[in-house]
């Protein structure tokens, strides 16, 4: 049984070692290799398992699942991070705070009971003035969530228009700002150069395309809602959803790194990239950029908490060249199906 389960082992390790050879491909050249961007955490999981049994029942075959895990040594440490906080002098005068926060309309203040919704109210005008960001970039905003933000009194400055539900709120001057058009109302991304600390930035706040899911998975795991044939009609719309939604986003993330790359300022993108660090957007994202995460992160950095909870898809990349990350926290919270991602980071120029 365990020569058997050996065998198993190898040929499994086989199909590990090829999806880490494949990750981060366009989806638009074959979007069937896009969806193991969600598959590597499983495989880290399920690795991890295989070391602790063949430890306890076989140590020599051990060897096979170690090899599998050093081959994607480099992919899990996106998961995984154990960097400490930086404590230069710049990190302590001239660092600015960004949090960025898909807030979801904030709907689950907004659906709750009168007396619960003004409870909540004050609770996410106190959790904002707790962290005290320079910038907060928002997605998923609206006219209900900008009025509540608002009354934080935090940010004299603003970038937000009806049309696109993306945001930037800040403390700092406004010298320009526009927004980069997908073509669609839900996702978008708006731009602002702000003057922090004598320094101009241009900041991004991205939503690039939701793959609309998580209803479907919500059905298919209540086992007492629907049939089988039901279930599969679901998995089918899914992966319909996903190929679309996928190719979206390797277009608006290469459109958002396009714009990016004529500045001769620094820059940094903030925002919900509905997709895992290791996907073709992210992959476009971190030619130019570096990962708050990878650099400052501590940790799980998982930020998603919905239908399908444990992904890490709420980024903040700056310009490789000029930025520099002192920290980077995962904040838990309840207003919305993500968590905020707030860092400290300093311009170098």
């Amino acid at each position: 049984m365990l020569q058997f389960l050996f065998s198993v082992n190898i040929v499994w390790s086989f199909v590990c070692i090829l999806i880490y050879f494949i990750v981060g491909a366009d989806p638009r050249t074959f979007w069937l290799f896009s969806i193991s961007s969600i598959l590597i955490p499983i495989f880290f999981i399920v690795n991890i398992l295989l070391v602790l049994f063949w430890l306890i029942f076989r140590w020599r075959y051990l060897f096979v699942p170690l090899i599998t895990l050093i081959f994607g040594y480099s992919h899990y440490s996106k998961i995984i991070s154990f960097q400490s906080e930086k404590e230069s002098e710049k990190c302590k005068n001239q660092s600015v705070n960004i949090m960025t926060y898909n807030i979801y309309g904030l709907k689950n203040i907004k659906i709750s009971a009168q007396q619960t919704r003004e409870h909540n109210k004050s609770k996410f005008i106190s959790f904002l003035r707790k962290y005290d960001p320079d910038i907060l970039c928002v997605q998923e905003d609206n006219f209900y969530a900008d009025d509540i933000i608002n009354k934080t009194e935090l940010f004299p400055y603003f970038h937000y228009e009806p049309s696109h539900a993306t945001a930037i709120y800040t403390k700092f001057p406004i010298l320009d700002k526009g927004f980069l058009d997908f073509g669609t109302v839900t996702n978008s991304c708006v731009w602002a150069d702000v003057l922090a600390n004598g320094k101009k930035i241009r900041i991004y706040s991205v939503h690039l395309a939701s793959n609309r899911v998580s209803s479907d998975v919500e059905k298919i795991t209540d086992e007492t809602k629907e049939e089988n044939a039901e279930k599969l009609s679901l998995i089918r719309r899914i992966m319909v959803n996903y190929r679309r939604n996928s190719v979206h986003r390797a277009k608006q993330s290469e459109m958002i790194m396009a714009h990016a790359k004529t500045l001769n300022y620094p820059f940094v993108i903030c925002g919900d990239c509905n997709d895992t660090a290791f996907s073709y957007s992210y992959e476009q994202f971190e030619k130019g950029c570096k990962d708050s995460f990878i650099e400052c992160g501590d940790g799980i950095g998982s930020t998603y908490i919905g239908a399908l909870p444990g992904l890490r898809i709420d980024y903040i990349f700056g310009d490789k060249k000029t930025i520099e990350f002192c920290s980077h926290k995962v904040l838990s919270s309840t207003f919305s199906d993500h968590n905020p991602v707030f860092v400290k980071l300093f311009s170098k120029i």
